[in-house]
């Protein structure tokens, strides 16, 4: 069983969305990854006053990419857990052979 979790945030929410699960899955002994997606990093009250400009440009298969490419940084194949658009990207993620296994929540 793979000892990393890598946390995907919704489309209209950041990484900062997992701030309390991440402690709490590393209390369990994971290693936990919670990488923004493009346009999505920084703090969400200037983020929603001003839109990243990657934001707009940046489709489903560009979510997709930026993780595949966190991924092939780590030392073993990472358990998957996307909320909401990341649902679909972890589905996408695990048929890429990217996942030891994967989990979405309402997407």
């Amino acid at each position: 069983m793979s000892k990393s979790i890598v946390l995907i945030h919704g489309n209209f929410v950041n990484n900062r969305s997992w701030a309390e699960w991440k402690p709490y899955l590393e209390q369990k002994g994971y290693t936990v990854y919670t990488p923004a997606n493009p346009g999505h990093d920084g703090n969400p009250a200037d983020l929603r006053a001003k839109v990243h400009p990657d934001l707009v440009k940046t489709g489903f298969i560009d979510v997709v990419n930026n993780i595949a490419k966190l991924i092939d940084t780590l030392p073993e194949k990472p358990l998957i857990i996307g909320h909401s658009m990341a649902g679909m990207a972890t589905m996408k993620l695990v048929e890429m052979g990217k996942a030891a296994a994967g989990v979405s929540i309402d997407g």
